[in-house]
């Protein structure tokens, strides 16, 4: 890692997200723990998660015209208070009856804010480092996330464990410490200095929505198709993957394989730690391994989940397909977060300092409508073809190999 990479703008904003992603994975998981004890269905878990899902389709393109049109410190600061005040929220909302109502609003606020704060940061990230960083920058930004869903279900497990189901009052003391988490992160991103964007005055504030919106559209289909592209590409990619794991892992191991809930764990603990690695790889790499090779890591992928495929058709012990399958996740998670990071800083290069906002916003948007699609779509195939799982994971290779074909002439352009 190259020292110029680490300037104190840099260092404060990865630090003020440390404490934030952090704050945010800690209360999330504590409010699911929360939430199954409160209700003992995994029904009406589903549905308030699901519903978590939806305000970003809807506000990522105008968190990003915010992005593009104010101070993007103050925007954070601001969003990561408004974070600590809903924590607050959720100390209160323990001492009603309708403490499920209450939890399931405040996590669709929670999940607004996130709307406006996922562009903010990666659009603040090329304004405050050099081009040539940018890979290095956004591989610490995925290890600190990666660092932050390894460390917060396991503390949030822990903490909550202790508390136990007889003292649910007392989870008001992590959701303090989730609060100090947020407002620690705002006070760090007061002495961030990012560079003013200055855009033509609104007269008309729905105007000038519609007119960015229209005026990024345009972009990406005329002037950078590529990227365009690309975005797309991601999104089809996140529907086929993330599902095929994280719907999956769970069905495979509990009910195909019908091994413990420890063994799924353990299987989650280890597709965090490759995502880690993959971002510690890319920041490693990132002067040596050029972005129009992404195409490779599709490819790797591909074969990886046809290889999971084709040990399926024999007679293994469930014990020996679970190693195969672990084995299998951590190469697609290593690969994944390395063609992540690569992503997102060639979008990010390739985009006009006055538009990052707006083009993040909308690749976070694509993404948010791609995830809950494939979560529904693997749902689905698991459990109506449960006797056919090779063939969904043929399927899918196949489609992952046509993406990292198409990727093959995308990504060269970027």
């Amino acid at each position: 890692m190259k020292t110029k990479t680490l300037n104190r703008n840099f260092i404060l904003l990865i630090i003020g997200q440390a404490s934030s992603m952090f704050g945010t994975v800690l209360l999330k998981f504590t409010v699911s723990l929360l939430i199954l004890d409160l209700t003992r269905s995994a029904a009406l878990f589903g549905t308030i998660t699901a519903i978590s899902y939806l305000p970003p389709i809807f506000l990522s393109p105008i968190g990003g015209i915010m992005a593009d049109r104010n101070d993007k410190r103050n925007l954070m600061i601001a969003l990561d208070s408004l974070y600590g005040i809903m924590a607050i929220l959720l100390v209160l909302s323990l001492s009603f009856s309708n403490v499920l109502v209450l939890i399931t609003v405040i996590m669709v606020g929670l999940s607004i804010v996130s709307s406006f704060e996922t562009p903010v940061v990666q659009s603040s990230i090329p304004l405050i480092q050099k081009k040539e960083s940018l890979i290095q920058s956004n591989a610490i930004v995925s290890q600190i996330n990666m660092l932050a869903n390894l460390i917060g279900p396991l503390l949030a497990g822990l903490l909550y464990s202790a508390i136990g189901k007889a003292y649910l009052q007392d989870v008001r003391i992590i959701f303090w410490g989730c609060a100090i988490c947020f407002f620690s992160a705002a006070i760090l991103e007061a002495f961030i200095k990012i560079p003013q964007i200055t855009l033509s005055p609104i007269s008309k504030p729905l105007h000038a929505i519609k007119n960015d919106l229209s005026e990024s559209f345009h972009f990406l289909t005329s002037k950078q198709v590529y990227v365009f592209k690309a975005i797309l590409l991601n999104a089809a990619f996140v529907l086929l993957i993330q599902p095929l794991i994280a719907t999956g892992a769970p069905f495979i191991i509990r009910v195909v394989l019908d091994l413990s809930s420890v063994l799924n764990g353990l299987s989650q603990a280890f597709m965090g730690a490759a995502g880690l690695v993959g971002g510690i790889v890319a920041g490693m790499v990132a002067n040596k391994f050029k972005t129009e090779k992404i195409y490779r890591l599709f490819w790797i992928m591909g074969i990886s989940i046809a290889a999971f495929g084709s040990s399926l058709l024999f007679n293994l012990s469930a014990n020996l397909t679970y190693i195969i399958f672990v084995i299998i996740s951590i190469i697609i998670f290593i690969s994944a977060s390395i063609a992540g990071v690569y992503i997102m800083s060639a979008i990010q290069q390739n985009v006009p300092d006055n538009m990052l906002g707006r083009i993040m916003s909308f690749y976070s948007a694509i993404v948010s409508i791609a995830l809950p699609i494939g979560i529904l779509l693997y749902g689905y195939l698991y459990e109506k073809f449960i006797n056919h799982l090779p063939v969904i994971m043929f399927l899918t290779s196949i489609a992952i190999l046509v993406i990292g074909y198409i990727g093959k002439k995308t990504y060269h352009h970027l």
